[in-house]
């Protein structure tokens, strides 16, 4: 069983299902007003398409994802707002969940695995005075770590997002079940 199995029906499942779920606790008192889900299932599959074909555009996808609500809602009616901010605030949480400045995503979990030696702490900082030797040496470390994230992106970010988007259809369809819509698939 390779890493990103092991991540994957663990740590990636259990993030998946409590990033989201505490996004919707968040949102509880929108959610049993309105049977809307924060977003359309297309967007879901849009999203997980997105995570495996492109895994570096997840965060642009979602940032555009974001900004196109909020345009929207600058100019809607009262009554649809509620259904949008909800909206922004998913797409929100997907942005985090690609950041590297949060307490928890698939780059902060990379850093957690990164091999000892590539790790940044054990990077030399840029000093002046530094040897050719020396700043060769640093100059392929800093290297090393980016080739190694972007493999661990091209893997581990859509193993992350197809948990993230299956247990969002999961709550989507028990949305529609509880509020009585049936939806074809």
């Amino acid at each position: 069983m390779t890493i990103v199995d092991r991540l994957s029906d663990t740590v990636y499942r259990d993030q998946a299902r409590e990033q989201l779920d505490a996004l919707l606790r968040e949102l509880q008192g929108f959610l049993q007003e309105n049977y809307r889900f924060p977003v359309k299932r297309t967007q879901l599959y849009g999203l997980r398409q997105i995570a495996r074909q492109q895994p570096k555009q997840v965060k642009n996808f979602a940032r555009h994802q974001r900004e196109r609500a909020e345009r929207k809602h600058e100019g809607a009616s009262e009554r649809a707002k509620p259904s949008l901010e909800s909206e922004i605030q998913f797409w929100k949480l997907v942005e985090s969940l690609c950041d590297s400045h949060t307490d928890w995503s698939v780059h902060v979990e990379g850093a957690r695995h990164a091999p000892p030696e590539l790790r940044e702490e054990n990077i030399p900082p840029r000093r002046p005075g530094m040897t050719d030797a020396e700043r060769r040496d640093r100059n392929q470390l800093r290297q090393r770590l980016r080739e190694w994230n972007d493999r661990w992106e091209k893997t581990h970010v859509p193993a992350f997002f197809e948990r993230f988007c299956t247990h969002a259809l999961y709550r989507l369809k028990m949305s529609e079940k509880n509020h009585g819509i049936e939806q074809n698939e």
